[in-house]
């Protein structure tokens, strides 16, 4: 049981949510982001890294979150706004998908909790809500379409 927690904590979780938010910045960089930033955890950087356009930062409390910016000189539109907030679900929802199709033999703990996660990842970040201000990806979709169908 603990070593399942650990593994969860220290491995399947952050490897999950950096999954997630490279979905985001995979779909930014579709729409020509300039710059693509991805942080995961909290604290000091243990691990800094530049790949092509995107920077990447590893922190010491690796099980803390991770969030993701992209910036581009001209804003992004609200379409891609949307499609850019759905771009995390969707990763972790490909791989869910991909692990799902895979031989039960390859189903070991560590496999099982990856898929599990990825799971979770996707259905929790697709609903909209928002709590102390921390909107959801979906939350995002939503006020996205709205802000586009109110000006145009």
């Amino acid at each position: 049981m603990l070593v399942t927690f650990l593994l969860l904590i220290f491995a399947v979780a952050p490897l999950s949510l950096f999954i997630h938010e490279l979905g985001h910045v995979l779909t930014a960089q579709i729409f020509r982001a300039e710059q693509s930033y991805i942080n995961l955890g909290y604290g000091f950087p243990l691990i800094k890294g530049k790949f092509g356009r995107v920077r990447i930062s590893i922190r010491c409390l690796l099980f803390h979150g991770a969030h993701s910016i992209n910036e581009r000189e001209d804003p992004f539109s609200d379409r891609e706004k949307a499609l850019i907030c759905l771009g995390g679900p969707l990763l972790n929802a490909v791989v869910f998908l991909f692990l799902f199709i895979t031989p039960p033999l390859m189903r070991t703990n560590p496999v099982m909790l990856f898929f599990l996660f990825n799971a979770y990842l996707a259905i929790v970040n697709i609903l909209p809500f928002k709590i102390k201000g921390k909107k959801s990806d979906g939350f995002r979709v939503i006020q996205s379409l709205k802000n586009r169908t109110t000006r145009g």
